[in-house]
């Protein structure tokens, strides 16, 4: 009986070992922009839009830097997980968020066409007059459309994105510095991104029917 637990152990262990192997892998840095609505968010809740002296900027020139690690599971599956820090140009804005992800790979060749989604946290800051902010902790919904153009070890991928951030319970403090826990506002936005991915981005080659394992 011993003996038989060992080797199925064994054998469990190896076929880890195989699973965990990658297809491909990259990892790398990211930028992007919100493209629509012209200022993000669509709407403050109302609570904020009925504080006329808080003054609260809805975000119009933004940018995010980040990271994104891509794992292919195969030749058309991969998973992402990608994590970015958002600003304003000159505006009071800021965002940090992480998400994971799936894509499938719908062409490959000179140019890889890629479709997915992606879910995440996320906690974004407006700023107003004085004292006047909201705080909206968030979770991201987002599907997405890339291409990727790669070679041996590198990967340049641009790509086009839908999210829809659903908000926590959000604190708006308002231009009297009191606290309150308002409702729901509109959060959606069409943005661009581009990652540039360092890792093997080629595929495993087949093996020659003559070769043999040492």
């Amino acid at each position: 009986m011993t003996r038989w637990m060992v080797v199925a152990l064994v054998g469990l262990v190896s076929t880890d070992a195989l699973a965990l192997d990658p297809y491909m892998w990259g990892v790398g840095p990211k930028i992007g922009t919100m493209v629509l609505p012209g200022q993000y968010p669509v709407r403050f809740p109302q609570a904020v839009r009925n504080d006329a002296n808080a003054d609260l900027s809805r975000v119009k020139n933004d940018l995010s830097l980040g990271v994104d690690a891509v794992y292919y599971i195969n030749g058309r599956s991969r998973a992402r997980s990608f994590a970015s820090l958002g600003f304003g140009l000159g505006e009071p804005y800021f965002d940090a968020n992480w998400n994971v992800g799936y894509q499938f790979v719908a062409v490959t060749g000179a140019m890889d066409v890629l479709f997915g989604g992606a879910a995440g946290v996320g906690t974004a800051t407006f700023h107003g007059t004085e004292l006047a902010r909201l705080q909206m902790p968030y979770y991201p919904l987002r599907a997405d459309a890339s291409a990727l153009i790669r070679d041996e070890t590198r990967g340049y991928q641009a790509t086009a994105y839908f999210v829809y951030n659903v908000p926590g319970k959000q604190t708006f403090t308002g231009s009297d510095g009191v606290d309150l826990t308002v409702g729901w506002g509109v959060n959606f936005a069409l943005g661009i991104e581009f990652a540039l991915y360092f890792g093997d981005l080629m595929p495993p080659r087949p093996r020659s029917k003559g070769a043999t394992e040492s």
